[in-house]
């Protein structure tokens, strides 16, 4: 019986059109943007402009004066945690920020320049603290803590927090004898290698689309590579039925390409909840 893994053997050294190539070339590929429902209403985020900062307090007054703002929302209408391996990641920040564009506050309207045009609008007032640079700066003994309660949160794999540092897990890998290798090298070289902040270079921008079905059934659209965790996470930390649930996956980039990541689908469902009972 032939196997279906021995196409791959013969695919090496030679150009295999990919599955996807004819819809994106001519154009006939949907994304997120290309659906649409009745009555959609649209999302923006308001970041910080801080590393690190305590959150003194949240003004959304002039964001909601905007005709056709729905709703704004922030960390403490749903403080959840989320994240992989630690649970420790809030879709919206509710106490304290923790990077330099963490989402503050949600804003939801009627289209989405208005809701882009409101986020601009919320006012916080934050508490400065020490920032960390870099990773080495974050390991060192008398480095401010971005984490307070790491011990605390959630463990999704086998990681060991280490309590009171910012070190969430220590990884040790030792094979063979160094001291030995280091006696019979010829020569021994000692370098320190830094690399620059990166990010996906995705065509479509991270996005997604959420609704909730009269019968309560969960419908989200998105360019995930990992719906089916995705949909897992959603299903545990809003208490929803997994059959209640679908994900719907369009195309997604190359591998190496990671959008949207799970805030985006979590705030979009966290949306749908909270606006079902105050539209």
């Amino acid at each position: 019986m032939k196997k279906e893994g021995a196409k791959i053997g013969r695919s090496v050294g030679k150009s295999v059109p990919r599955k996807e190539t004819w819809e994106k070339v001519t154009g006939s590929t949907k994304y997120i943007n290309d659906i649409s429902r009745p009555d959609l209403l649209h999302a923006k985020i308001a970041i910080s402009p801080h590393a690190h900062a305590n959150i003194k307090s949240i003004d959304s007054s002039n964001a909601m004066k905007i005709p056709g703002v729905k709703a704004v929302i922030t960390g403490q209408h749903y403080p959840i945690l989320t994240g992989s391996p630690l649970t420790d990641r809030p879709p919206i920040a509710i106490d304290k920020v923790r990077y330099y564009g963490e989402p503050v506050a949600l804003v939801v309207a009627e289209q989405e320049y208005i809701a882009e045009m409101a986020a601009l609008q919320i006012k916080v007032d934050y508490e400065l603290l020490p920032v960390v640079l870099s990773p080495s700066e974050a390991f060192q003994k008398d480095a401010p803590l971005i984490h307070e309660h790491l011990a605390a949160y959630k463990r999704n794999e086998e990681v060991y927090p280490e309590p009171g540092t910012n070190i969430a897990n220590r990884t040790k890998i030792r094979k063979g004898n160094m001291e030995e290798g280091w006696r019979n090298s010829d020569y021994t070289i000692e370098v320190q290698v830094t690399l620059p902040q990166s990010d996906h270079a995705a065509m479509e921008m991270r996005c997604c689309m959420a609704e909730i079905l009269p019968g309560g059934k969960v419908i989200i659209h998105s360019a995930s590579q990992s719906p089916y965790i995705i949909r897992r996470a959603i299903s545990q930390s809003f208490h929803i039925r997994f059959t209640k649930s679908s994900f719907t996956r369009l195309w997604s980039e190359e591998a190496l390409v990671e959008k949207p990541r799970f805030r985006w689908n979590f705030l979009l469902f966290w949306l749908q909840t909270r606006l079902a009972g105050e539209l």
